[in-house]
C-alpha cells in the first residue's frame, strides 16, 4: 500500500497516498481528479468513494469536515514499522552478511529467470549501499557500473530510479557504462535524475565485453550474464528500435519473466574492485 516505485502494480491505496502526502486537505472529488491523472488503472467516481470509505475505516484517512487527511495514528505506526524494519534488514549484520561477504569471499544465487535475479540484485545492491552508509570506504564510496545493455533503466525506470536516489543519499556517485551506441543505451542518459548520476556508452564494449554486467559498491561484486537465448531476444529488440515510438517497455518486461536459469555473483574481491573501478571511471 505504501507508494512505491518498485512495483510493477501497485494497489490504488497507494495513489490515494502519495497525492495526500504532497497535497493533504482535498476534498473526494479534487483528490478523484488527481487519482485519474496518476493511475493506470481507471475506477469511476462510484469506486472511488468505496476505497476512500473503506481507507477511513481502516484509520488510514481521517476526515477533517469535506476534506481529507492521512491519519495521524496510521504515520506514527508507519514510523515505528519502518524503524523496525530498517533495523532489522540494513542495520543488522544478520542480511549483510550474506551479501558483503568477507573479504576473498564469493557466492553464486540462482533465479527462475531475469526479472527474479534483477530484484534480488536491487535488494542486495541497496544492502551493499547501506553497508557502506555506516563502513565509508577508504579509498572510493562511489558506485560504478558496466552493463552491456542499460535494460534495467529503460524497462524498471522507477526501480532505477530509487536505487540512484538511495546511492545519492548515501553520498555515492554513480557511474555507468553502457557497451553499445544503439538508440535504447544512447536514451539511458535521460531516465535518471540525480545530481551524483554519470552516464556513457561505448563501442565496441572492449575487455568488459558482450552480453555482461557488473556493478563494483566498495568492494563487492556483483556480475552476471543473461542466458543466452534471452540475450539474443535483447539483441533483436535493441537493434531493431530506432526511436521511442518503436520502444515498447513491455516487450522487455515480458523477455526477462520468461523461464530461463538466471546466475547473479556475489563476490569481495579488493582487487578485483579497484580494477572494475579504474576501468569503468576512465571513461568519465
Amino acid at each position: 500500500m505504501i507508494p512505491n516505485k518498485n512495483n510493477p502494480n501497485p494497489p490504488l491505496e497507494s495513489y490515494v497516498l502519495d497525492i495526500l502526502s504532497d497535497r493533504p486537505r482535498l476534498t473526494v472529488k479534487e483528490l478523484y481528479e488527481l487519482f485519474l491523472q496518476k493511475s493506470a488503472r481507471q475506477i469511476s467516481i462510484q469506486a472511488f468513494y468505496a476505497l476512500i470509505h473503506k481507507m477511513v475505516g481502516q484509520r488510514i484517512l481521517v476526515k477533517e469536515n469535506q476534506v481529507l487527511i492521512i491519519d495521524a495514528s496510521w504515520i506514527d505506526a508507519l514510523l515505528q514499522f519502518s524503524e523496525k524494519v530498517k533495523a532489522t534488514y540494513l542495520d543488522s549484520d544478520a542480511p549483510v552478511t550474506d551479501i558483503v561477504l568477507h573479504p576473498g569471499e564469493k557466492r553464486e544465487f540462482t533465479f527462475e529467470n531475469v526479472m527474479a535475479m534483477d530484484n534480488f540484485w536491487m535488494h542486495a545492491l541497496i544492502v551493499a549501499s547501506y553497508y557502506y552508509r555506516s563502513n565509508p570506504h577508504p579509498t572510493d564510496h562511489n558506485v560504478c557500473a558496466y552493463n552491456y545493455h542499460s535494460w534495467f533503466e529503460i524497462a524498471k525506470t522507477g526501480q532505477e530510479q530509487s536505487l540512484a536516489e538511495s546511492y545519492e543519499k548515501t553520498g555515492m556517485n554513480y557511474y555507468l557504462l553502457s557497451g553499445s551506441h544503439l538508440y535504447l543505451d544512447k536514451a539511458v542518459k535521460s531516465t535518471i535524475d540525480t545530481k551524483g548520476f554519470y552516464y556513457k556508452t561505448i563501442e565496441p564494449a572492449g575487455n568488459l565485453g558482450v552480453n555482461y554486467y557488473v556493478t563494483v559498491v566498495g568492494d563487492v561484486i556483483f556480475e552476471t550474464r543473461l542466458p543466452k537465448y534471452i540475450h539474443e531476444l535483447m539483441e533483436e529488440i535493441y537493434v531493431k528500435v530506432k526511436n521511442i515510438a518503436g520502444f515498447d517497455r513491455q516487450e522487455i518486461i515480458n523477455l526477462i519473466q520468461l523461464p530461463a536459469k538466471t546466475v547473479l555473483t556475489i563476490s569481495h574481491d579488493k582487487k578485483r574492485a579497484k580494477q572494475f573501478r579504474e576501468t569503468i571511471k576512465r571513461y568519465f
